[in-house]
């Protein structure tokens, strides 16, 4: 067997459209300066889509996957790496909300600590990254 090394993340251009139209809604706030209520809206929309954006270009890859097998997760403070044995356990869980279905990936850890990826987060099927970290020797159940 092959040694495994996968990454999930999401789009990189979508962190970038995000930084893009912050600086597009930035010079509509700066070309409302007559409007004080309209200039203070648009610069806080702005700064919230630059954040977004900011946030999700530096945490990529999301996860990491490497033989071993090691799962690596990047956060905004640092990365966190974990081992099967670290991992109690991952799960995929299904939720409907109104007529949309989605599913989420969830890695408990032994700290009592929850990691919740999405669709978003992964840039790839929560239920497709499962059944790669199942391959890979983590203990996945389907909830």
């Amino acid at each position: 067997m092959e040694p495994v090394h996968k990454e999930w993340a999401p789009p990189a251009l979508a962190g970038v459209a995000l930084i893009v139209g912050g600086v597009a809604l930035a010079a509509a706030a700066a070309a409302s300066y007559t409007d004080p209520a309209a200039t203070v809206f648009l610069a806080v929309a702005a700064l919230g889509l630059i954040a977004a954006g900011t946030v999700m270009l530096v945490r990529r890859p999301r996860l990491t996957l490497d033989p071993g097998p090691t799962l690596t997760v990047r956060t905004l403070t640092g990365r966190i790496t974990l081992t099967a044995d670290d991992v109690q356990r991952v799960s995929t869980l299904r939720t409907r909300r109104l007529a949309a279905h989605s599913r989420q990936l969830l890695i408990d850890l032994p700290d009592d600590r929850l990691l919740i990826f999405g669709r978003w987060d992964l840039g790839a099927a929560p239920g497709a990254v499962a059944d790669d970290l199942r391959d890979a020797g983590f203990r996945v159940e389907e909830r």
